[in-house]
């Protein structure tokens, strides 16, 4: 009976649609760009279940010449911004949030409309504490928030 078990048990986990390196990318999307603007900037939810940190090391899409990790904050009453030369750390167990005002994706020369219900490819780089990488992609939204 417990042989019985521990294969149905294996079978279960085999057949789980989970990622295996624990991360989940939720509600990517980005704003709405006018034509003439040459910026623009990605925003997602990365939650991490695994045990293992994770670092956002890049991210690169179509949409855009360049890519850079940003972070933004208000300083002396003066938003400013700061490219993440280290990538966007995701601890294990947490959930970090790319958001306006905060961290996004950074796109520079764009290349695409960022028109709304647009849909835009970006393949983002992780890299764990044991340098081993790997690449996730996510369909971001346009849409004005």
């Amino acid at each position: 009976m417990t042989r019985v078990l521990l294969v149905l048990l294996l079978i279960a986990a085999g057949c789980s649609d989970g990622d295996p390196e624990g991360l989940r990318l939720d509600d990517p999307w980005a704003r709405p760009s006018p034509s003439v603007a040459t910026t623009a900037a990605f925003f997602v939810t990365i939650e991490n279940s695994s045990d293992v940190g994770e670092t956002l090391v890049r991210a690169t899409t179509d949409a855009c010449r360049v890519t850079e990790l940003h972070m933004s904050s208000m300083t002396d009453g003066v938003m400013r911004m700061q490219q993440m030369a280290d990538g966007i750390e995701i601890p294990a167990l947490t959930t970090v949030v790319l958001q306006p005002g905060g961290l996004h994706i950074m796109c520079i020369d764009k290349i695409a409309d960022f028109a709304p219900d647009e849909e835009l490819t970006v393949d983002l780089e992780f890299r764990d504490g044991t340098g081993s990488s790997h690449t996730e992609s996510m369909n971001a939204v346009v849409e004005d928030r």
